[in-house]
């Protein structure tokens, strides 16, 4: 990043994307997600700080152990999916968040519906 924020507007800013971001740690844990104007999936304040396995469905356990495994490795640093929710299709983006090192610190989730 260029510049200086006042980390202050950081909430405010994240929330006005036209997308859901959620960010897990390099410890697979939720720690924070933003809360655009329109919302895409619910999220219930109790899985904060919760293991990200724990909000999946049994059936997609082993693409998201993948996506996890290969991140952390660095064998891939972006994967894109199509999913549908309520009628509408959503491009749901997984991105690989490192330090300037190269260390693997997380994963971005960026979810945008794509056909409004």
């Amino acid at each position: 990043m260029k510049g200086n924020i006042d980390k202050d507007i950081i909430p405010h800013l994240i929330d006005t994307i036209t997308a859901e971001l959620t960010f897990i740690d390099e410890n697979d844990r939720i720690v924070f997600w933003s809360e655009p104007e329109t919302k895409i999936f619910s999220r219930p304040d109790n899985i904060l700080g919760i293991d990200i396995r724990k909000c999946h469905s049994k059936k997609s356990q082993d693409d998201l152990e993948e996506l996890l495994a290969d991140m952390r490795s660095g064998s891939i640093d972006k994967k894109a999916n199509i999913t549908e929710n309520n009628g509408r299709n959503i491009l749901v983006e997984y991105i690989a968040v490192r330090d300037s090192d190269g260390k693997y610190k997380g994963c971005l989730e960026v979810c945008r519906v794509l056909d409004e």
